[in-house]
Order: structure tokens, then sequence, then C-alpha cells
């Protein structure tokens, strides 16, 4: 027993006096209860499903002329991205325009 529970008039618990202390008395099962379904959610019905799509028109790609292998070391990165995209190689400007050139020629010369 703690001397300060002593002082203050409290009982004693199990582990302080040793002795083992009344058992608490049996406890009865619970009732069996149905489940309870969760509720359905309600459903809603969305007015934009009806309304008709717009449809985009389809943008014709303008042919850009594949000018000759000497001129293209004198075009900036971007006129050889687009030379690139008709050429179906697609050109990271991150590069030097040089190396842009280098593989549009090689591309160039895949294709013919």
């Amino acid at each position: 027993m703690s001397k300060y529970s002593e002082a203050a008039g409290l009982p004693t618990t199990t582990h302080e006096s040793g002795v083992a202390g009344t058992t608490a008395p049996p406890v009865s099962p619970a009732p069996d209860v149905a489940p309870v379904a969760p509720p359905t959610p309600p459903v809603y019905e969305n007015p934009l499903d009806d309304m008709p799509v717009a449809i985009a028109p389809e943008v014709p790609t303008t042919a850009v002329d594949i000018p000759p292998i000497s001129e293209l070391r004198w075009m900036s990165k971007i006129k050889l991205e687009e030379i690139g995209r008709t050429v179906g190689i697609e050109l990271d400007r991150r590069l030097s325009q040089p190396k842009l050139v280098e593989q549009l020629k090689e591309q160039i010369e895949k294709t013919k």
C-alpha cells in the first residue's frame, strides 16, 4: 500500500495490497441485432447529358516546303522545328541550333 493512499484514506488496489480483490460480475452477451442496410444514394440526372456536343472542325495543316539542306543552317530553331514536324520528327529546341540542323538533315535523308 502506498503511504499516500493510506494518508488520504483512499482504498487500496489489489496491486498495492498484494491481495486478490473481488472480481466483476459476468457480463451477459449482447442481444442479436439485425444488420441495417445502408441507405441508397439518390439518383440525379444531369441535364447536360442530353445537350449536343460541339465538334471542332478539322484544320488543314499547311505543308511547309522543305528547303534545300544547305539553307537549314541559317534558319531559326522554331522554323527548324516546324519543318521537322512536316518531315515526321519532333525536335527538342533545348538543343543547339547546329544539332537540330544535323537531326533534321538525317531525317530528310531517311525520307528520300
